[in-house]
């Protein structure tokens, strides 16, 4: 810098500062210029390159936020693989391996049961003191003794049905009697005997009737059956005086039946009869004569005690 003679450094005004410029936006490039700058930058990729460039980085320098997305997931998926190869493969079980050789689906062996103790039969239980039994043991012997004794009343029904002349077989009615006295087979025995059309089949009901001093309800079911309406008739006349004596309920009654016990009435009548021998029980104090009307032929009378006296009655077996 060269200063004037006559003048001083401080009057030399200095040279202005240049202006420095600030950065600014560039203006958005027109597609033309975004064609050329991307072909100038191909161009100049290609170049430093020498021209060999993969396009996978091409691309990835022309989008760098794909790059950032893609690259992690890469890594990953390498990792697995890497993992995956380094794993021993599972080595399979040789009855799989079996299987799989013959073509057969694998399946898991059937799970067998623990063996049960065998429960005693009904036989076996019976045989046991019953004290050594359970309780449910007890109840299942009872109920299969109750089930055996339905059993044969409805098998012995069968057989008198289909052959009614087995009525007169002894064990046939010591079994049929054995069977009425039980109050859970009674009505099964019962209604063989009153579906019986001989007179046998009705003796056997006033066999159960009156057979025992005992009363139940086989017994009224049975004296029941036997004064039924289809039943009745079927009695023997020996029967009938008998039936006829236990009905009565008056002197005049009584009277009536005479002559038919006189000729018909058998040991069944006596019971009935002799009480009308005796001259007190009636009255307030007990003391009159119920039977007041028979005295006119005592004859008579002694004479029917005598002859159903005399005559059997049929006779069953006793249990």
């Amino acid at each position: 810098m060269f200063v004037r003679s006559g003048t001083s450094v401080s009057d030399v005004e200095p040279p202005p500062l240049p202006r420095m410029a600030l950065p600014s936006r560039p203006p958005p490039a027109s597609a033309a210029d975004t064609v050329g700058a991307s072909g100038a930058g191909a161009n100049a990729d290609f170049s430093a390159s020498g021209g060999l460039l993969p396009p996978s980085l091409r691309v990835a320098r022309l989008h760098p936020g794909l790059w950032m997305v893609l690259a992690p997931a890469a890594l990953a998926v390498t990792a697995i693989g890497i993992v995956l190869a380094m794993t021993p493969a599972r080595r399979a079980h040789p009855t799989q391996a079996l299987a799989a050789g013959n073509g057969a689906v694998n399946q898991p062996p059937a799970a067998v049961a623990p063996p049960t103790e065998k429960s005693p039969t009904l036989a076996e239980l019976e045989a046991r003191p019953p004290e050594s039994l359970s309780a449910s043991e007890v109840l299942r012997v009872a109920e299969g003794k109750s089930l055996r004794r339905l059993t044969d009343a409805k098998e012995l029904r069968d057989r008198i049905e289909s052959n009614p002349a087995l009525l007169s077989d002894k064990p046939v009615q010591a079994e049929l009697l054995r069977l009425a006295r039980d109050t859970q087979t009674a009505p099964q025995a019962l209604s063989t005997l009153s579906s019986v059309k001989s007179p046998l089949g009705a003796d056997l009901l006033y066999e159960v009737w009156t057979g025992t001093a005992a009363r139940s309800e086989s017994t009224e079911l049975a004296r029941a059956l036997l004064f039924s309406a289809d039943v009745r008739p079927r009695a023997s006349a020996a029967l009938s005086v008998a039936l006829e004596l236990r009905a009565a309920q008056s002197c005049e009654r009584y009277q009536a039946i005479l002559p038919s016990a006189l000729k018909d009435g058998d040991r069944r009548s006596f019971g009935p009869m002799t009480k009308l021998s005796s001259k007190r029980g009636c009255g307030p104090k007990k003391t009159e004569d119920c039977f007041a009307c028979l005295r006119g032929a005592p004859d008579e009378l002694t004479a029917t005690i005598n002859a159903v006296k005399s005559r059997r009655a049929p006779a069953f077996p006793t249990l």
